[in-house]
Order: C-alpha cells, then sequence, then structure tokens
C-alpha cells in the first residue's frame, strides 16, 4: 500500500468503534497491516481482480436486498453505508496483499469490461484504493452519526496522518502541526456555523416555500392548538403588505368565521358561498350595497393557485382591482377567489356599518356539552348574564387582561375539556386560539351570540416600504359578538402577545425583508394589469433582449460542440504518458525473449529478468526508468522538463546499448 504505516488500519478500527463493529474491524485492519509485516506476495492476475470485485458487488447487493427487507427502507440506506468497509475489503485485501499492484477502473465495473472487450480496447490505467478505502471507512463511520466531538478528533487525526508524509520539507514538523491544529480548529467553528447556517437555511425555505404556494384557509374548518403541548412556532416571512388609501388601517384583517366549535376544532355550519357578479372591467366586485364609504385599504400578497380566501378589514362592501374568473361570499363572511393570478393587489373600499356576515342563528349560541358547566360557572362568577352587553364585553375584556398572561410555550395538557378548563381555571396562560375560544364561548354562555374568527393583525409599519406588512407570526384569532344589531369583534387576548412573538425575530430579518420586498415589487409588475406604464413597456422590451440572449447562448454551444469533435483526435493522442519511451524498452525485451506475463507488475518483472537474465542484458537503468515512467504516466502533477528529459535520454541510451540483433547474436553464441 502507499499509505503510511498503520494509517488503513486506524481508519479501519475508527469505522468499527463508531459503528459497534469492533470485533470485525480488528480482522480486517489485522489483513490490511499485515502486508507491511510478511516478506511474500501474492500474485493475482487481473482476471482475478475483476472476480474480487464481482465478490465485492454480489455481497453489495446481498446487502441491499436483505437490509431493504428487514430493516425497512430509511433505514437500509444507512446500513449499507456503514457495512461498506466490510463488503470492499476483499478487493481492498488482495491489493494490500500483492504488493500494491494497481487496479484498473474497468475492474470495478462490469460495463467498462464489457465494453473494452467489444471494442478491443485496452484497459484503462490503474490506481490504488488504499487512499480510497479510507475515506470509504470514514464516511461509513459517519453513518452512524454518533454526535461526539470524539469524531471530529478521529477524523481530524486522520487527516493529519495522511498528509504527514506528503508535507513541504522545507517545513518545520512543528510549524505543521501547529498548522494542523488551528485549522482544525478552525473547522470546528466552521462546522459549528454551517450546522446553524443549515437550520437557518432550512426554516427560511420553509417559509419561502410556504409563500410561494400561497396562504392557504379552509373557510369550513380550523384546528386550533389547544391542549397541544410545546411552542406555537409561527414564521417571520412577509404574507400581506396592507396601504391605507384613506383613514386609519384597520387593525384586524379578517380571513374566515367559524360558529361551531368540538374538541378543539372550529367548523363552519350551514356557511354555503354565494356567487359575486363582476363589474364591466371584470375586476370590481361589489360584495353588498353601499351604505356610505369610511376608507379604502390596498391589500398584496400571493394566492395559491389562483385561489384562495381574501384577507379583508372590516366594513368591507367592494373590491377594486381584483382581476379573477370568479368571486364568492359565504354567509359567515368569507370571500373566496377562484381562478385568479398569482399575485393580488386589491383595493378593499370600507363603509360605516357594512358587514358580510349573515344574522345570528342558532348555531352562535351552542355550547360544547362537555364545556357547558365550566362555562356556566365563570359566567356566573363574572355575572356576566345581569350586565348589558356593552357592560358584559368589558367585564370579559378586564377578566383576560388583569388574571391571564399570553404565553406562546403551551405546557403538557390533554386535549378537549380539560384543556380549556386548565386555562380557564389554573394555569391561566396561552397563545390567542386559547383567548379566543374561551372568549366566543363565554359570551355564548352569557346569551350574546358569538363566532370565532381568524385572521391577521396589522400593527407593524415599515418606514422603508411606507407601507403595512403583515408576517406570518402576526396571525391571529378572536372573537366576534353581536350587539345591537351588528357583529363586532372582540379581541380578548393581552396586547404584549405582539412583543413576545416579536422578540421571536432573528437577526437577519432586515435581510430577509430586503429580499421579500424586491420579489414583491418583481410580482407587482409580473401581474401588473396596467396599461401604457413603463412597467408595461419594459415587458415587451425583454422580449428582444432575452430572443438574442438565447441565440447568442445556442450559437456558442455549437460552436463548442463542433470544437470538441474537431479536437476529439488530438485530446485522446494527447493522453499523458501514452508516448512515453519505456513502451520501446517493454517491447525490445520482449524481442529478446523476456515478455511480461498479462498483469505482471513492472517491477516483479523486471526483477524477474534480474535473476535470468545474461551477461549481455542490463537491467541497472530500467528500475529508475520504470519510476519515471510511473511519474510520467500516473502523477496528476506530471513530472518536470529535465525529469522528461532524463527519461527520454536513458530510454535511447538502453536502447542503444541493446540493440535486438546485437544481443540475439550474443545469446546464441553462448549458447555454442
Amino acid at each position: 500500500m502507499n499509505t503510511p504505516p498503520g494509517l488503513v488500519g486506524a481508519a479501519v478500527l475508527f469505522w468499527g468503534w463508531q459503528t459497534a463493529l469492533l470485533p470485525l474491524a480488528v480482522v480486517a485492519a489485522l489483513i490490511l497491516e499485515a502486508s507491511r509485516l510478511v516478506p511474500w506476495r501474492w500474485h493475482f492476475a487481473r482476471a482475478e481482480f475483476d472476480r474480487l470485485a464481482d465478490l465485492s458487488t454480489l455481497l453489495l447487493l446481498g446487502a441491499v436486498v436483505y437490509l431493504g427487507l428487514t430493516a425497512g427502507a430509511n433505514r437500509a440506506v444507512i446500513g449499507v453505508l456503514q457495512w461498506l468497509p466490510l463488503i470492499c475489503l476483499p478487493l481492498v485485501a488482495s491489493q494490500a496483499l500483492s504488493g500494491g499492484e494497481p487496479i484498473e477502473l474497468a475492474t470495478l465495473f462490469w460495463t467498462l469490461r464489457r465494453q473494452a472487450r467489444r471494442e478491443g480496447a485496452a484497459r484503462s490505467p490503474g490506481f490504488n484504493l488504499a487512499y480510497p478505502y479510507v475515506a470509504l471507512c470514514v464516511l461509513s463511520a459517519s453513518a452512524a452519526n454518533v454526535r461526539s466531538g470524539a469524531f471530529y478528533v478521529a477524523v481530524c487525526v486522520l487527516a493529519a496522518w495522511a498528509l504527514w508524509s506528503v508535507r513541504p520539507r522545507h517545513v518545520s514538523a512543528a510549524v505543521w502541526v501547529g498548522a494542523v491544529l488551528g485549522v482544525s480548529l478552525l473547522g470546528y467553528g466552521g462546522h459549528l456555523g454551517l450546522h446553524d447556517l443549515q437550520q437557518a437555511i432550512e426554516a427560511r425555505i420553509t417559509e419561502w416555500f410556504e409563500a410561494l404556494i400561497g396562504r392557504h384557509v379552509d373557510p369550513f374548518r380550523t384546528t386550533t392548538h389547544i391542549g397541544q403541548i410545546g411552542t406555537l412556532k409561527l414564521g417571520e416571512h412577509i404574507v400581506l403588505r396592507v396601504e391605507p388609501r384613506e383613514g386609519r388601517a384597520q387593525p384586524l384583517l379578517r380571513e374566515a368565521t367559524y360558529n361551531a366549535y368540538h374538541s378543539s376544532t372550529w367548523f363552519a355550519v350551514d356557511s354555503s358561498f354565494a356567487e359575486v357578479p363582476p363589474e364591466g372591467d371584470g375586476a370590481t366586485w361589489k360584495l353588498r350595497p353601499a351604505t356610505g364609504r369610511s376608507g379604502a385599504m390596498t391589500v398584496s400578497g400571493a394566492l395559491r393557485r389562483g385561489k384562495g380566501v381574501l384577507a379583508l378589514p372590516g366594513g368591507a362592501f367592494e373590491l377594486q382591482h381584483l382581476p379573477a374568473v370568479g368571486l364568492k361570499v359565504s354567509r359567515l363572511g368569507a370571500v373566496k377567489v377562484d381562478e385568479g393570478p398569482a399575485f393580488v393587489s386589491y383595493t378593499a373600499l370600507l363603509g360605516p356599518g357594512s358587514s358580510l356576515d349573515g344574522p345570528p342563528t342558532e348555531n352562535d349560541l351552542k355550547l360544547p356539552p362537555r364545556e357547558a358547566p365550566l362555562l356556566s360557572r365563570v359566567v356566573e362568577d363574572l355575572r356576566l348574564r345581569s350586565q348589558r352587553p356593552p357592560e358584559a364585553l368589558a367585564t370579559l375584556g378586564s377578566f383576560f387582561r388583569t388574571r391571564f398572561q399570553y404565553a406562546m410555550f403551551v405546557p403538557e395538557r390533554t386535549a378537549g375539556p380539560a384543556a380549556l378548563e386548565d386555562f380557564l381555571v389554573r394555569s391561566r396562560a396561552g397563545h390567542c386560539e386559547y383567548f379566543a375560544t374561551a372568549t366566543v364561548l363565554l359570551l355564548r354562555a352569557a346569551g350574546m351570540p358569538a363566532r370565532y374568527a381568524v385572521g391577521y393583525s396589522t400593527d407593524e409599519f415599515s418606514r422603508f416600504e411606507n407601507r403595512y406588512i403583515v408576517r406570518a407570526r402576526h396571525a391571529h384569532a378572536w372573537a366576534l359578538a353581536y350587539i345591537d344589531g351588528a357583529w363586532r369583534d372582540v379581541d380578548t387576548t393581552p396586547g404584549e402577545w405582539r412583543s413576545a412573538e416579536a422578540a421571536t425575530a432573528s437577526a437577519l430579518e432586515p435581510f430577509w425583508d430586503l429580499w421579500s420586498w424586491a420579489g414583491f415589487l418583481f410580482s407587482r409588475w409580473r401581474w401588473s394589469e396596467g396599461q401604457g406604464t413603463w412597467a408595461g413597456y419594459l415587458g415587451w422590451f425583454l422580449i428582444p433582449l432575452s430572443a438574442a440572449l438565447i441565440w447568442r447562448i445556442y450559437s456558442r454551444t455549437r460552436r463548442g460542440r463542433a470544437g470538441a469533435r474537431t479536437d476529439a483526435p488530438e485530446r485522446v493522442a494527447a493522453r499523458p504518458g501514452a508516448d512515453s519511451e519505456f513502451y520501446m524498452v517493454e517491447r525490445r525485451l520482449a524481442e529478446l525473449g523476456f515478455e511480461r506475463a498479462p498483469g505482471e507488475p513492472l517491477t516483479p518483472w523486471i526483477r524477474r529478468i534480474e535473476a535470468t537474465r545474461p551477461a549481455s542484458i542490463t537491467t541497472a537503468p530500467i528500475e529508475p526508468l520504470v519510476r519515471l515512467h510511473y511519474r510520467y504516466r500516473f502523477d496528476p502533477l506530471g513530472v518536470s522538463a529535465s525529469d522528461r528529459e532524463a527519461l527520454r535520454a536513458t530510454a535511447r541510451s538502453w536502447l542503444a546499448s541493446h540493440d535486438a540483433a546485437g544481443v540475439g547474436e550474443a545469446l546464441g553464441s553462448k549458447e555454442r
């Protein structure tokens, strides 16, 4: 083997330690390192190496089939990866015991062997498997996934062990070791940083994917996190942008409303949708008759496949600049788009007293049977039934504001009635879904119709964009109460929920916001319906530019392919080492009766000639010639000009002194 002594054995032992296969690793290490201790060598012909490679292939296929049937697909991949050093051991051990005979690439691939036999081409040059096998052992050890610092230390030691023999000779050992230690420490720090970066990128890609496919809201059902364990995790990516056109911005944007509660899930019962006809321009939709105008807001965001539920401020009676094939409104106030663009930027006109919600029904007073006794006790304690609706709302708001706190982390609870009871009686801490659900059910227990609403809070103003931005973490839930003939928003979640959510923002949030803003500008231009503006003309201007770019790339590719066909023979002829003069020496020796056996290494061949040669044939210059030939043939860095000239001159000098006729005549006279 051409590796430093003990390196391969150490790599195998490291693999066995990490994968809990240490007994097998000890045996394998002894076999591989024994080649340095025993004086004899085995001679393996090329065909025998081929058979050993086929054996390893069969072992690999057997491991894949067995582990696939017994361990499942996911664990099978890890299992096969862990067993690869043993699977490849026959081939690596045979090369080690043969004295490092190079193994051809075709030996590893049956298809290359078949192609060589079919075309009659020469086999590819050989290489040593020792270093690739060391790398394979490290890779297989990593499959055990032992997350400890010892793994990194061992990998650094193996790498330093492998590099020690090729270190620059002009650098002292102390300096070299110090440099390796420094690089190792920097690498460990980089590893930790890359791990954190990977987690951040994965989270960001998830958020981008969610933003790409759009917000998906089911207008008929929503499952809350009531009773679940852990932290309520919401993304920081921007999902909507809001620009007040007239008046002040509305604090809440509603997407859907629900009126039936069962086991932590809200449903929309008797909530059929009705078609809304568009106006003549196809982008204006009158949701209900106007009773006056008090403001206007523009909302921009993505639609999943051109469909989805719109986020609307309270009091919206008309939508403008919304190109869509169809629009529907439910009895509970949800507005759904059918077959619209992937990006929308619509303006909602607001009016006093305007509401898309239908009048209350018996469903808006129903209580879940299992929660009813608890709710009645709380209502009695607060004396809500004896108060007028405005007073009851004030009492309920004070109850949640003074006796409860907002919490993103929810400890272990039981879903269903026990979770709501724990929230109202014991823990008195939860996120907005707890507050909204409890408020709706308590209002119903007090005799007031109420519904559960979901959407977003709009309270973050971006000075950079000069508009409100709505992030995924601004998703919110609140109650709707029917008071004095109208539905009113009732938000009892403590106000600190906004600061608690904002505290989860990452330090890179401004960077992501800038990226999101660039995407917003592109989407707004891409889906702009305006004509005659510079953006519209820019789109037409990009068409010829794109065509010119495509033609230029195509032309270069075509010229490149033509040049590749022309230069191919030259590249084949210029294969490094193919013009080595040693091949002439080899042919001359064959002419003199010392033919090299198939698969026989050069060094043993020369030694065999040395043992049987006559005095007329000298082999002393051939051994350094073999070393120069190997470097010229296989060294990726090649040889220097002086070494190349030495190879040429030595070979020609030997050929001149060993003319076939003259040497043959000398051999004949010796026999006589």
